[in-house]
């Protein structure tokens, strides 16, 4: 087995000049992979053997046993395959147990060190609960810089610095739900851990920002951005993004914009927008807006703003008219890159986005991330569907969609086929063995540079609606919707829910559109209903036997989509800048939100 120690140099990601992928791997490319993921499984046995969770857990009790040695950093050669045949899948619920103590009150250190991996956790990242569920939990411990690839990558990414002297808005929150400060013996804390966004925990673990320090921190503004680090920790979502549009908009060199996900940047074109007039206002006089949740920061901001009557008098001139494409390049004649993911159900604010941004800005995405692990990076520029799997950080597997759900279905990334659909499985560096995802990705080749697998992004393999016996996916209801996009005046953001106001129920789409429904729309339900009979076999057996009703459609105030996002931070107390939109809707409380802002229901023509 390689060491621990061993170092690892992956290619630099240059996806303005990405080499083609290859469709099979050469001899070299499959042994370099086979060498990283026994290098990078032997650190993980040898370092995380000491937790808790691997000492304690019933689901490796038999990976313990196949080991046969209380000296971990003795391995054995074969120890790829002794994982392979010992290690079941997991899934949340044997996790939660063992995270739940750091919930405790009070937390004791001596119960939560080395839990999941060697130490504290720098932060704990927390889910976004979309579909309704309890928020989940992930410690994140600091690692190596050999372990940590991944996360330098895609921090360079996400916050360049400019050959020509151009700025950088970066609408990033560095808030947090709470603070877990375990004590020891004395009762005096240990360490202060953030429970906080993936993103917001990344960057402070990146930067070292610990959480003690905060005030100071709200003192500096970083000189390539645009905003003061005190715009981050805003936690009012629409003052959040009100303060790093005006930071941005008085700055005429801003070159990028970073979001994290195309919804925000979304919502961000929509507050600058909205709120103009008061911004230029704010620019040619240099005061700052009473905002909710800025109190906190408001002198801080002040210290970095000052009224600059040309900028203000320039942007008057322009106006927030956006009938023509490509608005953001006349607010911003340099901007050229917008970095938010755009892939899945993010995608559905593509023609309203891009309309903004106009064809001289390139939309880019970091790449997959989740609260869990970084997935995939960015592949290619002129490519947006393209990631390539990271796979120096994390085990990386990949599970079969058509074979059965247990770790006899998986494969590790050489002998996963291309054009084949399989569900992502990972073993992390933060304590987690064959965790299910639930991210449903495609293998469209391997990077001729190193072998790793290059993917599409599918859907999540358990978003689906279901009233009868059919199934119908993510991507199914994604299509239907962009069939009759147009027709119903560009849909901006959709969420469907099951519908039984009658007596065959059926599926309610809930949409927002970037323009009135233009002409007659009657004939938009049954549309979508002969859509998903064609794309799915079961809808269309049970449509014809009666069992599902064609489609109701309603439509949403503008800005709804928004405005749930900021009602959910309030509500869940969570920070600003990582909400979904759940795509299927399940819960009575979400359900009447929406209802709460429907302003039309199209009605179905008659058969």
């Amino acid at each position: 087995m390689a060491s621990q120690d061993t170092e690892y140099a992956p290619p630099e990601m240059n996806i303005e000049n990405a080499p083609a992928p290859v469709t099979e791997l050469s001899p070299e490319l499959l042994a370099a992979l086979r060498k990283r993921s026994d290098t990078v499984l032997s650190y993980l046995v040898s370092t995380n053997s000491v937790s808790t969770f691997f000492k304690e857990s019933d689901t490796l009790s038999s990976f313990r046993k196949a080991l046969s040695t209380e000296d971990y950093s003795k391995l054995p050669e074969d120890l790829f395959e002794v994982f392979n045949s010992n290690v079941e899948l997991s899934e949340y619920k044997h996790y939660q147990p063992f995270v739940s103590r750091f919930f405790e009150k009070p937390c004791k250190a001596a119960d939560v060190e080395n839990l999941m991996a060697p130490g504290m956790p720098f932060f704990i990242a927390h889910s976004s609960g979309t579909s309704g569920g309890a928020t989940k939990h992930f410690p994140k411990y600091q690692h190596p810089k050999h372990m940590s690839t991944s996360t330098a990558q895609t921090m360079a990414a996400s916050n360049p610095v400019s050959k020509t002297g151009g700025k950088n808005c970066v609408v990033y929150s560095l808030g947090y739900r709470e603070v877990v400060a375990p004590v020891d013996e004395k009762d005096e804390p240990v360490a202060h851990m953030p429970v906080c966004l993936m993103s917001s925990g990344t960057i402070r673990m990146h930067i070292g920002m610990h959480q003690p320090k905060d005030q100071f921190y709200q003192k500096i503004k970083v000189p390539i951005n645009t905003s003061p680090l005190a715009g981050s920790f805003i936690p009012d979502y629409k003052s959040f993004l009100f303060m790093h549009g005006l930071f941005a908009l008085a700055e005429r060199q801003t070159e990028l914009i970073n979001t994290m996900f195309s919804t925000i940047f979304r919502d961000l074109c929509r507050v600058l927008i909205e709120q103009y007039d008061v911004m230029v206002d704010c620019i040619e006089k240099g005061t700052i807006p009473d905002l909710p949740g800025t109190d906190h920061v408001h002198d801080n901001l002040m210290q970095f703003w000052k009224a600059d009557p040309e900028r203000a008098a320039e942007l008057r001139k322009i106006t927030n008219n956006t009938e023509e494409e490509g608005w953001l390049r006349r607010l911003w004649p340099g901007l050229s890159i917008v970095v938010a993911i755009s892939s899945g159900s993010f995608g559905s604010v593509l023609p309203e986005i891009t309309h903004y941004m106009g064809p001289e800005v390139n939309l880019r995405t970091l790449g997959i991330n989740c609260s869990e692990a970084f997935l995939a990076l960015a592949y290619d520029a002129k490519d947006k569907s393209l990631y390539k799997v990271v796979g120096s950080d994390d085990i990386i597997e990949y599970l079969d969609i058509d074979a059965p759900e247990n770790a006899s279905g998986l494969s590790p990334a050489w002998e996963a086929k291309i054009g084949k659909k399989y569900e992502v499985v990972l073993t992390t560096r933060d304590g987690f063995w064959r965790y299910r995802l639930g991210d449903i990705v495609e293998i469209v080749g391997y990077d001729p540079r190193d072998g790793q697998p290059i993917i599409h992004y599918l859907e999540r393999r358990n978003v689906h609606i279901r009233l009868a016996n059919e199934i119908t996916t993510e991507a199914q209801l994604s299509a239907a919707v962009q069939s009759v996009s147009k027709e119903l005046g560009n849909v901006s953001e959709f969420c469907v829910m099951p519908d039984y106001r009658y007596t065959t129920p059926r599926y309610a789409f809930y949409t927002e559109t970037q323009k009135d429904i233009p002409g007659e729309a009657s004939v938009i339900p049954a549309k979508l209903h002969k859509f998903l009979q064609s794309a799915n076999e079961n809808y269309l057996k049970d449509s014809n036997a009666g069992k599902i009703a064609v489609p109701s459609v309603h439509v949403l105030q503008p800005g709804t989509f928004g405005e749930y996002r900021e009602w959910k931070i309030k509500t869940m107390n969570i920070s600003s800048g990582q909400v979904k939109v759940p795509l299927v809707v399940w819960d009575d409380v979400t359900r009447k939100w929406l209802e709460e802002h429907r302003v039309q229901e199209v009605e179905a023509a008659s058969a």
